[in-house]
């Protein structure tokens, strides 16, 4: 069994930077050699999320990086995109019921996601 951590270096509710984490964590403790049998993630920390129409991109400031107002600027439209991409998947969500909206593997066989949204806390009923 192999355990490690991953810390984020801010505050997010992106999906794509905590995936991009979680698959780095993967890669560093991994033994490519044996197979996976189960996968258990923790977030620790959670928080709200209250945004604000004029929130400001937060970071740790780092000596060593080059701090590009266009770079930061950028970042942040993406993550603001992101978030209300989550936004309208959730919205949709609500209206429609939790299949409303799957990925692609979700419909391969062996997929889980459609049978899980159907129970009560992931447990058969």
């Amino acid at each position: 069994m192999h355990i490690g951590t991953i810390n984020l270096d801010t505050k997010t509710s992106s999906t794509k930077l905590i995936i991009e984490a979680v698959m780095k964590l993967y890669d560093r403790i991994i033994n490519k050699q044996l197979l996976v049998r189960r996968l258990n993630i923790v977030a620790n920390n959670v928080e709200d999320v209250q945004v604000e129409k004029n929130n400001t991109f937060n970071e740790q400031i780092n000596l060593f990086t080059n701090y590009q107002e266009k770079k930061i600027q950028k970042q942040q439209e993406k993550l603001e995109l992101e978030l209300e991409l989550q936004k309208a998947m959730i919205g949709i969500k609500k209206k429609y019921g939790k299949n409303a909206i799957l990925k692609g593997m979700n419909l391969q066989e062996g997929g889980t996601t459609i049978e899980r949204n159907g129970q009560i806390g992931g447990h058969k009923e």
